[in-house]
């Protein structure tokens, strides 16, 4: 892991010191034309400096002669005179209508007239024989406010003057410009460029019109730095190739090559270390399975011992289990026979307290001999239970019902029987469990309403869920879990009958049949019982036949004597 994260740290900074080199190259490229912005616009501003010649046009009243004669001195195109207003004071004769037009709705005026000191519009046609024209733009103080001369200078005067120190500028690879705001060459270091037209190389105009600085055409990269006062830009251009060549090339994958060199002799040392480890790991592992082979081989007597110790004892206790039933169920018997006959003999003679003794003694033997059978019947279910076979729900509620017969004609109940599926189960069991459930349904009702009990059941991803929903005293929340636990009883033995065991078994017999069994109680409005139960048990999972069919026999025959 150390390595790992190593590797990665050393990735990351070398394409970070990749990533900063670059950068540094394109600053130094911004850099050169941010200086060749700045002497542009000191050279302009040298121009519109204020001489002995332009305070002739400060005066009130200025002839066009005097414009005249500053186009002819000047080559010019036209010259005009604006006041503060945009109104024309005075023009020159050459000023034709299309360039007074153009003059006065031209950015050079609009900014010159909101305080700039000198601006420089983008080329336009207007000259003589239609030659391209700048419009330069100069403030003039006066005693009566801000007026505005606008010299219209042949493009070609710029373009030669630009391409002068233009050629001074070093590029890598790639030429200088100066662009107006709509792409077209104003001046260019190269003489085959055209001033007045956009520049030769190919996806610049394009490029510009999205972004200042980055790559246009199949190899080319650009930087493009306003110049102020004016609608012009430097632009530089270079190849890709030259400008980016420390960051490029063989310059900028070697040292991925020697990365990618050393983590393969990284990860083949650590290939090595782990065939290293994992040798050493599996002869340490060869030699813990030997050595508890050997304790196996030593202690194979002693387990196959213990494991007849079991089953020797398994079978003692559920001897002892049917001659303890046995031999505790035959004096409670006699009991129960003595105390019948005193009862009918003798009751006459006792007293009131010997009769109530006599009841108490014959009730609590009673409820001894019910409380022996249903503690057999509840550790039986695991050791007795019978082969799952598939067992007809509905069928198995219909035979409890008919136990129950007697118990739902004297409450009145109303008891419905929706559709219940077909589960492997043991059959035997299945019926234990719904009838405890059914039985407690009819026992725990309110007084005076009507019990009403529903049975219902559905299907989904191979899981039977058999709902038994009553309307009877219902109970706390809080005991939710605590009733299928053995002997819990939340009334007491006076007021319903029975031993505490009927939901402990329920849970037993869910629990071998690997299912669940809750409860939701309400006081007052009755319990829902939800039992989950697979609908086909595995063949794992099958419980086995009676291991003592002899025991299972003598129980039978006790039953019945």
């Amino acid at each position: 892991m150390v390595l790992v994260v190593a590797l990665a740290l050393f990735a990351v900074q070398l394409r970070s010191t990749q990533a900063d080199t670059r950068q540094r190259v394109v600053s130094r490229f911004q850099d050169r034309a941010q200086v060749v912005s700045a002497l542009t616009q000191a050279i302009l501003s040298l121009a519109a400096a204020p001489s002995e010649a332009s305070r002739q046009y400060a005066g009130t009243h200025v002839s066009g002669r005097v414009l005249d004669k500053a186009v002819a001195r000047g080559r010019l195109a036209y010259a005009v005179l604006v006041d503060q207003h945009g109104t024309v004071i005075a023009s020159s004769r050459t000023l034709t209508e299309d360039a007074r037009r153009q003059v006065l709705s031209s950015s050079a005026l609009k900014a010159v007239l909101a305080g700039a000191a000198v601006w420089l519009s983008d080329v336009h046609p207007g000259g003589p024989g239609g030659a391209d024209i700048v419009d330069f733009a100069v403030p003039v103080k006066t005693a009566t406010g801000r007026r505005v001369l606008i010299s219209g200078a042949p493009a070609s005067v710029f373009g030669a003057f630009l391409r002068s120190y233009l050629q001074r500028v070093p590029t890598t690879g790639g030429t200088a410009y100066v662009l107006d705001s709509r792409g077209n060459v104003v001046g260019s270091r190269d003489r085959r460029q055209v001033v007045g037209r956009p520049a030769r190389e190919a996806g610049l105009r394009t490029a510009m019109q999205r972004r200042t600085t980055g790559s246009y055409g199949t190899d080319g990269y650009f930087v493009a730095v306003g110049v102020p006062t004016s609608t012009w830009h430097v632009v530089l251009t270079s190849t890709k190739s030259s400008l980016f060549n420390s960051v490029s090339g063989s310059r900028k994958w070697l040292p991925w090559a020697i990365y990618v060199a050393l983590a393969v002799v990284a990860l083949a040392f650590l290939a090595l270390l782990h065939r290293m480890l994992g040798v050493a790991a599996a002869l340490g592992e060869a030699n813990r399975r030997l050595a508890g082979n050997n304790a196996r081989l030593e202690s194979t007597n002693a387990l196959l011992r213990h494991a007849a110790e079991l089953a020797r004892s398994n079978a003692e206790l559920e001897q002892f289990a049917s001659i303890a039933s046995h031999d505790l169920q035959e004096p409670l018997r006699k009991v129960q026979t003595f105390a019948a006959h005193l009862t009918a003999s003798e009751s006459d003679r006792l007293s009131e307290q010997g009769q109530d003794f006599l009841r108490r003694m014959s009730d609590a033997a009673g409820r001894m001999r019910a409380l022996i059978d249903d503690l057999l019947m509840f550790s039986r279910v695991s050791t007795k239970g019978r082969p799952f076979v598939p067992v007809e729900l509905g069928e198995t509620v219909a035979q409890v019902l008919v136990d129950l017969e007697l118990a739902v004609d004297d409450s009145g109940a109303k008891v419905t029987i929706g559709a219940l599926p077909t589960v492997d189960a043991d059959p035997v069991q299945m019926r234990q469990l719904l009838q405890n459930l059914l039985g407690n349904a009819l026992k725990f009702r309110r007084e005076g309403v009507v019990p009403e009990v529903a049975v219902s059941a559905s299907v989904t991803d191979g899981i039977a869920e058999l709902t038994i929903a009553d309307n009877g005293l219902g109970f706390d929340a809080q005991y939710a879990t605590r009733i299928f636990r053995a002997f819990e009883r939340l009334h007491g033995t006076s007021a319903y009958p029975g031993t505490g065991i009927g939901l402990a078994l329920c849970r037993k017999i869910v629990e071998r049949h690997h299912g669940t069994i809750t409860a939701d109680g309400d006081v007052g409005h009755g319990a829902t019982f939800t039992v989950r139960l697979p609908v086909v048990q595995s063949a794992e999972s099958a419980p086995p036949t009676s291991l003592f069919p002899e025991i299972l026999d003598e129980e039978v025959t006790h039953a019945l004597t």
